[in-house]
């Protein structure tokens, strides 16, 4: 059974919140609401109606404002931009009035004549941009459901295919969406790939399809060398959305330099360490400090991190572990008993989407960043290497970046975001 999304408009963002977006819901089949905003830099400013439409996905435990980087309202960021600005921001009135929009891939998207629209998957966002139904999701939910959502969505607001966008977990959840993810019955609800669903997502012609994948670091198993404690499983369990909006709400700002500190003497001291030490901490280097504006990382530190579910915390662990990314483990009839996820076998019933890469055939960008951190690159170009070749695919790896700064960091202006732009170019002349 396919439900289309249902747009019902949200309204303007107030003016006290000098969001000058318009936001719309967008309900899955299961029955979360997700947020898509429809972006423009300023309220007087018009939408790029009529234009290419690019639909962006936020990481993991982070909304849509890593994206939508801007001064909020009631603030005061000291912004210092370089003296040589690339071509597509000298002279830029937005910019002018709001330094911090240089570093926002939305406002380049923008610049460039895209129409641009932002989303968060179930659970996150922060007031009415917020999704819902986030509290037992795993990153079966988050693919099959609330991705389809979203670009039906836009497609049925702008009539055209929309180009995604994701970075990190984003982009691990539309290559689900693209192997044409579905839960096969109700009554052993494990994930299956549907061969109608794999042609209309991967550029076909019906309303889920996407006319292009920008991949933004993606992982399929996240590096790690820890064994994961029994306790630690038992922890994940319960269906719980671990919520850190209020606090950094009230502290993220005031996170960002010792954050930022932490990370410059890791970075400092990491060619001394030796290998084994260096993989064991190599989820800390998430920033690189060297890429980072202080002042990015208050807004980010502030209003772009909310929280994530157990759930697929747990699933990610689960391919940490046995470096293949599967189904939930606890899905099926009788995953609710399965306490610690078991080892892959042949016929174990669950769907691997490490394994099933070549389904994924539309154009693809992958953007990869170049430190072994949260991400490993080797990982990340394993989608590249599996998927089925297409004649515009992309591949570049990013030097002096880290996993967080690939999109917003210093060096994002001037090389993330033309290597997008570039791309989509390409992709919109074919």
């Amino acid at each position: 059974m396919v439900l289309c999304a249902i747009l019902v408009p949200a309204g303007l963002a107030s003016a006290a919140s000098a969001d000058p977006n318009q936001v719309y819901q967008v309900a899955t089949y299961d029955g979360a609401s997700i947020a898509i905003s429809h972006y423009r830099p300023e309220s007087g400013a018009p939408f790029r109606e009529g234009a290419q439409p690019v639909v962006f996905m936020p990481g993991a435990g982070a909304n849509y404002n890593e994206f939508d980087v801007r001064t909020p309202a009631g603030k005061t960021y000291n912004v210092t931009l370089p003296a040589n600005l690339p071509d597509w921001a000298r002279g830029d009135p937005y910019i002018a009035r709001d330094p911090m929009k240089f570093f926002s891939m939305a406002y380049y998207l923008y610049d460039q004549g895209y129409d641009v629209w932002l989303s968060n998957y179930r659970g996150q966002g922060r007031g009415e941009s917020s999704s819902t139904g986030g509290w037992n999701a795993s990153l079966d939910q988050f693919g099959a459901y609330d991705v389809k959502a979203v670009v039906r969505g836009v497609r049925q607001m702008t009539g055209r295919k929309p180009v995604y966008i994701g970075h990190s977990m984003g982009s691990t959840i539309a290559m689900i969406y693209l192997e044409g993810a579905v839960f096969n019955g109700w009554w052993n609800p494990h994930v299956a790939s549907d061969p109608a669903q794999v042609a209309e997502r991967n550029g076909g012609a019906a309303p889920g399809s996407i006319k292009g994948f920008v991949d933004l670091d993606g992982p399929i198993a996240p590096p790690s060398t820890m064994e994961v404690p029994d306790l630690a499983w038992l922890a994940l369990i319960p269906p719980i959305y671990i919520d850190l909006r209020g606090v950094m709400t009230l502290i993220g700002e005031g996170t960002a330099e010792p954050v930022m500190f932490i990370e410059q003497v890791l970075w400092a001291i990491r060619q001394f360490l030796p290998p084994a030490l260096d993989s064991l901490l190599a989820m800390l280097y998430a920033i690189n400090p060297a890429n980072m504006d202080i002042n990015v990382l208050r807004y980010m530190s502030a209003y772009a991190l909310d929280g994530l579910p157990t759930h697929a915390a747990a699933q990610f662990t689960d391919a940490m572990k046995f470096r293949r990314l599967r189904e939930y483990y606890r899905n099926g009839l009788f995953g609710r008993f399965i306490l610690f996820p078991p080892a892959p076998r042949p016929g174990d019933g669950y769907f691997y989407y490490s394994d099933n890469l070549g389904k994924v055939s539309l154009p693809s960008l992958v953007l990869v960043d170049a430190t072994l951190d949260l991400t490993d690159p080797a990982d990340v170009q394993t989608f590249y290497q599996r998927k089925t070749r297409n004649a515009l695919d992309e591949m570049r790896l990013m030097q002096g970046t880290a996993h967080v700064d690939l999109v917003n960091g210093l060096s994002a202006p001037m090389q993330t975001f033309p290597a997008i732009g570039d791309w989509l170019g390409r992709l919109c002349r074919n």
